[in-house]
């Protein structure tokens, strides 16, 4: 049909906007060595069994140690192939027990592996961790009870507001924008903290809150695998973060191609991001299909990946198929579109302005460690720290699941968000004290003119004030 059509070359446009280069493509020359079509990155050696995961210098079977996982299968079955030494760091909060698990090892030779970083790189933020357990023992990082009162209050708004929707075919722009809305408030408060393990000890209360990823439109599987696994692990890595790809209209990355049109970047990027929540649902869709999100995904979840495209059928089905079939019109189609673009616009909005801002650090492939603010570049507080910005108070943090609290969500990402302005005075001290810069905007404003002048680096020079090539 007519209606169709359009709304096939709509999403197609939308895609080809938003989305990031593929990875069969260099970003630009200084980007060839970059093999992300074989599940590699420049400087990051994977492991040549993809069932296996090493943290330390000691390789383990990853099938074996996801059944005793405390924070469930999932988590470990995605690191399967790699290295998960920083995560399992961020989220234990103190070293591998070793000993304790030396029967999951592989057997033989193939137990062992280079260690990926100086062990001492690590013991200021071990020393963090026991600075910040006194004020928060580990036993009290999770929810509190009244947090599983705003869970209840979103999801009874959200389902009862789509209900109404489809039963009486109200499907209003005002009503849609509300609900996408409140799909945002969903993917921060709710499925964020689920799918990082730090809503509660036992797994299966993660594991069921992180399918509202999935209620939403998304996939908790390509989430963890582009969040997780890689984003929070190398956070605004040239050849490492997924988040900073950008695409032909958006130059987040340093070693990007430099056109004109960049030079307006700062001005339309406030525009675009409206376009992000259509295309993120296909791509969720098409991830999974090819078992591919900027790296490979792990061969462990390859179990998991069709019950997610089930599950962003019924999205579509539910949201794409349902209003038309009810009321079969272009008219229809415009009228559920604030549903994607209010939804998508919240989501990537606080995003893009907690990692991209005046002198954030960018790190290139690190063939060498190198020192950075008194700190060698392979400490994972030192990267974590200087990659992100906190904006606002407990406020925005309630809000907005805590991700105002940037810094302390990657330094601590098991640890509920309702926690972060209880730790962050701590973090905040101990890295001023360290000569670590600690960044935190007073105003979402203050935040977003020191985005605009980010980009306007990125859109006028080759490299920004805060790219560190090593």
């Amino acid at each position: 049909t007519r209606v169709s059509r359009r709304a096939s070359f709509v999403v197609v446009l939308f895609s080809n906007i938003m989305s990031p280069v593929p990875p069969e493509q260099d970003i630009t020359t200084n980007y060839d060595a970059v093999q992300r079509t074989d599940n590699t990155s420049k400087g990051e050696a994977l492991l040549k069994n993809e069932k296996a995961v090493q943290i330390d210098g000691f390789v383990y079977d990853a099938s074996s140690l996801a059944t005793i996982h405390p924070g469930g299968e999932l988590f470990v079955k995605a690191f399967a192939g790699r290295n998960a030494t920083e995560a399992f760091l961020s989220y234990h909060r103190r070293e591998f027990p070793h000993d304790r698990y030396s029967k999951y090892l592989l057997s033989g030779a193939d137990s062992k592996a280079e260690r990926s970083k100086d062990p001492e790189s690590d013991k200021d933020f071990l020393e963090l961790c026991r600075l910040v357990e006194q004020v928060l023992p580990r036993s009290k990082s999770f929810a509190p009870f009244h947090y599983y009162l705003k869970v209840f209050a979103l999801l009874a708004l959200s389902i009862g507001l789509e209900t109404y929707i489809h039963t009486t075919a109200s499907y209003k722009w005002y009503l849609t924008g509300l609900q996408g809305f409140l799909f945002a408030l969903i993917g921060l408060n709710i499925q964020h903290d689920a799918n990082h393990g730090a809503i509660s000890r036992y797994s299966i209360v993660n594991r069921i809150l992180g399918l509202s990823q999935n209620w939403i439109g998304g996939s908790a599987v390509d989430w963890i695998h582009q969040h997780v696994v890689q984003h929070h692990v190398n956070p605004n890595h040239t050849h490492r973060d997924p988040d900073i790809v950008g695409n032909p209209l958006l130059r987040l990355n340093p070693l990007a191609s430099l056109e004109k049109h960049h030079l307006l970047q700062h001005i339309y990027m406030f525009i675009l991001l409206a376009l992000f929540g259509f295309t993120y649902i296909l791509d969720s869709f098409l991830h999974n299909l090819k078992g591919f999100h900027f790296v490979k995904m792990s061969s462990l979840l390859t179990g998991n990946r069709l019950f997610e495209e089930a599950t962003i059928v019924l999205f579509f089905l539910r949201w794409i198929a349902l209003p038309l079939f009810q009321q079969p019109s272009l008219v229809t189609l415009l009228n559920i579109a604030p549903l994607f673009m209010v939804g998508g616009y919240y989501l990537s909005f606080f995003f893009v302005i907690s990692h991209n801002f005046e002198g954030v650090a960018l790190f290139g492939p690190a063939q060498q460690p190198v020192t950075a603010g008194g700190l060698k570049y392979d400490s994972f507080l030192h990267k974590q720290v200087v990659t992100a910005s906190n904006v606002g108070g407990s406020w925005l943090c309630f809000l907005n699941g805590g991700l105002n609290y940037q810094i302390e969500h990657h330094l601590f990402p098991r640890i509920q968000h309702s926690h972060y302005p209880t730790i962050a005075p701590v973090v905040r001290e101990f890295c001023l004290s360290k000569g670590i810069p600690y960044v935190h905007f007073p105003t979402v404003l203050d935040n977003v003119a020191s985005t605009i002048r980010h980009l306007q680096q990125l859109g006028s020079t080759q490299f920004p004030a805060g790219y560190q090539a090593h």
